[in-house]
C-alpha cells in the first residue's frame, strides 16, 4: 500500500502502481475522499463536543493563516524529505474540505459510513454523524 508523500515519489523507487484507492473512490462515486475526521465521543456532554469543535476550528484556521508554523513539524515525521514532495502533499490533503466539509464532503463521508455498513464494518446508527 503507498500512503502519503509516496503516494508522488513511488515510481521513482521502482515501484508499479495497481490501485489507487483514492482514484478508486473518486470513479466508483464521484464523490471526494473522505480522508480523516475529529471525533468526540456522543456520551460527553454538547457544551464539551462545542468546545471541542471550537478549538478545532480555531487550530485550522490558524494553520492555514501561518503555513510555515507547522514546516519544521512535517519535516520531522514526513517520509520524504523533499520539500516539494512534502508540499504536493500538504496542497493536495489540506485543502477547503479541511476548513468546511460542505455537502459534498459530508456527502461523501455519508456514503462511506453506507458502505461500512452494508459490509458489517460499522453498526447502525440512528443520530447523525456530524456534530453541526
Amino acid at each position: 500500500m503507498i500512503i502519503h508523500e509516496n503516494r508522488f515519489t513511488y515510481d521513482q523507487k521502482g515501484l508499479k502502481k495497481v490501485i489507487d484507492l483514492g482514484e478508486f473512490w473518486e470513479a466508483s462515486t464521484g464523490m471526494p475522499i473522505p480522508l480523516g475526521g475529529i471525533v468526540v465521543r456522543r456520551s460527553l456532554p454538547n457544551e464539551i463536543r462545542q468546545k471541542v469543535n471550537r478549538v478545532m476550528e480555531r487550530s485550522v484556521r490558524y494553520a492555514f493563516d501561518h503555513p510555515e508554523a507547522s514546516k519544521s513539524f512535517v519535516k520531522a515525521n514526513a517520509q520524504e524529505m523533499e520539500e516539494s514532495v512534502m508540499d504536493s502533499h500538504i496542497k493536495l490533503y489540506v485543502n477547503e474540505f479541511t476548513k468546511n466539509l460542505g455537502g459534498a464532503g459530508r456527502a461523501a463521508i455519508g456514503k462511506l459510513f453506507d458502505v461500512a455498513r452494508a459490509r458489517g464494518v460499522v453498526p447502525i446508527y440512528k443520530e447523525d454523524i456530524f456534530l453541526n
